[in-house]
């Protein structure tokens, strides 16, 4: 065990060892690829976490009745099991209709319509369905979470909730998802957006 971590010199009259050197690029190679198997293995259980967590939600969805208890079961998992700050279900509907389905705290649920010019800002999620990570513009914040969280959303994911493809038929939107977090580097543009969009087919098809 201490062959790997021993420096053994190698004498060569002032010239530069090409055995030293050589074992010590061999060892610093042999770092990285270890530090490169370590990230691996912690995104596999990372991976398996959302895994676990997607089944509890997608069992709690199936038993869900109606709108009431959609909402509640997408709420309680996502602030729960995958730790969002606030959380917002947008869906494209008049306060009427909303209020006929659901009677929700608002900050949980808001009607949402895509004549505002909020929506606007999030055409390219509602029309391509790709969600939208990093930093909102504050009119974004606005539309999406309401006036109560313009102060608490640093970063946030922004998901379409679609209907999923049904044979040649494209995808409808039926609104928007707000994932915000308190600390500005949680959600980023950076980051890989697969899962959020698994996440708005699901509760798309539920709701």
């Amino acid at each position: 065990g201490l062959l790997a971590d021993l420096q053994v010199p190698h004498h060569t009259e002032g010239a530069v060892s090409l055995i030293e050197r050589q074992v010590n690029v061999l060892r610093e190679q042999h770092q990285e690829t270890k530090r490169q198997l370590h990230a691996l293995v912690q995104v596999a259980r990372d991976n398996d976490r959302l895994n676990d967590q997607m089944q509890r939600l997608t069992l709690t969805l199936l038993e869900a009745s109606d709108l009431f208890s959609t909402v509640q079961a997408v709420n309680d998992s996502l602030l729960n099991d995958f730790r969002a700050d606030t959380l917002v279900m947008g869906l494209f509907m008049s306060e009427s209709q909303l209020s006929k389905l659901v009677n929700c705290d608002p900050t949980a649920v808001r009607a949402l319509s895509v004549e505002d010019e909020g929506a606007a800002a999030f055409t390219g999620v509602i029309n391509g369905g790709k969600p939208l990570c990093g930093h909102l513009r504050h009119r974004q914040v606005s539309y999406l979470f309401g006036e109560f969280a313009k102060d608490n959303v640093s970063s946030s994911a922004v998901v379409a909730l679609t209907t999923g493809r049904t044979d040649a038929l494209q995808p409808r939107c039926l609104g928007l998802l707000g994932i915000g977090s308190h600390d500005a580097k949680r959600y980023h543009a950076g980051m890989g957006t697969l899962f959020l969009s698994y996440l708005g087919e699901l509760i798309g098809r539920a709701v």
